[in-house]
Order: structure tokens, then sequence, then C-alpha cells
């Protein structure tokens, strides 16, 4: 790949715009409508990736969502890497947004609403993220309210990869449900509501739930350490936040909201009721 070379017939290589163990990311010129397009192409022999990037091809394709990355083709390389294009996003993720501190309490609760309106059209497919995290949460413009659900690589398709072998986990480790750190040959909705959780109280206090020095130990607390408070993190939280986050991190699913529909409508009711919270005021 190579600047101005052209996949398709269609899509024009305009520069790298990052590199990672699958392989890399274009930012390229889709001639046919003049706009921009991100090209992720994978590396030939990453064969156990191949399986995550087609299904990700697969998933993007069937879904039309405004707070979801949009599928625009895919393909074979002449060379033999396969390539996914999707609508370029320009903004940060929201993982870079967090390394400047904690967010408002009212962005942080509009956001989360937005990402679990997301998860519900997923969810009502049938189909779990598993991969939820602030890396995967893109901020369009930098814009709180303009979000976008990231890398549906790891998605669980209820009624397709039921052969998924157990204890084997995809995810990332303090935003990963106690079933999923398990290892679960099933994993269903509930999975995507702790990790919103997660991220929801990131947002709010500036780091995950759980958290630690290694992986391990990290696994450890989300297995057998009670969840934080809000209340402890946040003095003057509002009652009904403490409590659904609460309810979001049980470590048993069925004490969380049932997928991301039913979390999207009590963060609703949270975000009309506009409570402020005391300890965020300034916060970045």
């Amino acid at each position: 790949m190579h600047l101005g070379s052209t996949i398709a017939d269609r899509f024009v290589i305009e520069r790298l715009a990052g590199r990672g163990g699958m392989g890399e990311v274009y930012r390229g010129l889709d001639r046919s409508t003049g706009q921009p397009v991100a090209i992720k192409v994978l590396h030939e022999h990453w064969d156990a990736s191949l399986a995550r990037f087609g299904r990700e091809a697969l998933i993007l394709d069937r879904l039309d969502h405004p707070r979801i990355a949009r599928h625009v083709a895919e393909g074979v390389l002449p060379s033999g890497e396969p390539y996914l294009v999707m609508e370029w996003l320009d903004g940060e993720d929201l993982a870079s947004r967090l390394a400047g501190g904690r967010m408002r309490a009212e962005d942080s609760v509009a956001l989360a609403l937005s990402v679990a309106e997301a998860l519900g059209a997923l969810h009502e497919r049938g189909i779990v993220h598993r991969g939820l995290k602030p890396s995967n949460v893109f901020l369009v413009g930098g814009r709180v309210d303009r979000i976008k659900i990231l890398d549906l690589g790891v998605v669980h398709v209820e009624a397709s990869t039921r052969r998924t072998a157990a204890r084997t986990r995809l995810g990332t480790s303090g935003y990963m449900a106690p079933e999923q750190a398990l290892g679960a040959k099933e994993l269903d909705a509930r999975a995507d509501v702790f990790a919103l959780g997660c991220v929801l109280f990131a947002c709010l206090t500036g780091g995950p739930p759980f958290a630690a020095a290694t992986t391990a130990a990290t696994l450890t607390k989300v297995l057998f350490e009670a969840p934080p408070r809000l209340r402890d993190r946040v003095p003057g939280a509002p009652p009904a936040l403490d409590a659904l986050l609460s309810r979001m991190l049980s470590k048993y699913p069925g004490e969380r909201p049932r997928d991301g529909h039913a979390a999207a409508a009590m963060l609703r009711a949270i975000d009309e009721e506009r409570t402020p919270v005391v300890a965020s005021q300034g916060a970045s």
C-alpha cells in the first residue's frame, strides 16, 4: 500500500493513519462519493484475526445506526490481504479524552445514554459487542453528544457463534464482565451493560472501577472484589445514578438492566432530572 494507489478502482490511498498488531488503517478517498474513508488492511498471516475481521465486515454490513461506525465496503487485495472500508471519523476516542481527567456528570450521563442506545441496536439483533471500552467509543469532532461505536471484531452473534470455546476470553480486563472473564461459552447483552457501567464509572471518576497493575490482578478484582460505589468516589453523586451504576456493575447478570435499551431508559430518566453532581463542578 502506498500513497496514490487505488483499491477496487474506487478507494484512493491518501496516508497511513495507524498501525497495530492486526494490520494498518489508511485514510482514503472514495472516488464514487468524494468522501474520506478509513481502510483497514489485515496482515495476511494473522489467521486468528481473519475470522474476527470478516465477522466485523458482516455485522457492519447488516447495521445502519447513527451511533455505529458505517460500513462502506470490503474485499481482498490482489496481494491476498483482506480489507474493510468504513466511514472516516475526525475527532478523538474516549480514552484520549479521559487521559485529561474525568468528565462533567451531565456529559458522562449523556454519553453513556448514547452508547446504551447503540448497544440496544446491537442487542435487538442478537449481537453482543464484548469489547466495549473507552478506546472503542469515538467522539466525532471531539463532542460527547456525537459518538460512534467502533471495533465489532469481537462481537458475539447469539445465533451463529455458539461454538466459541469455553474458557476463551475476548475483551479488555478492566471492562470485562465477570462471566466473560471466566470464559463463559454463552454471553448475552448484560455483559455489555456491565462494560457500559465501567465506561460510565470511568467518565465520572477518571478511572475504571476495577484496576490493578497487571491483567491477572485486574481480573481478580472483577471476579471477587465488590464494585466500588460512585458515592464513595464522587461525594454528592445523585442517589439514582449511584444505584443504577451499582446494578450495572453487579457480579450477577440477573441484577443488571437486561440490555442496552433498558439501560438507556434508566439513563434517560436520570438525564432528564438534570441533577448536578456537586463534586464534579469544574471537572474537565
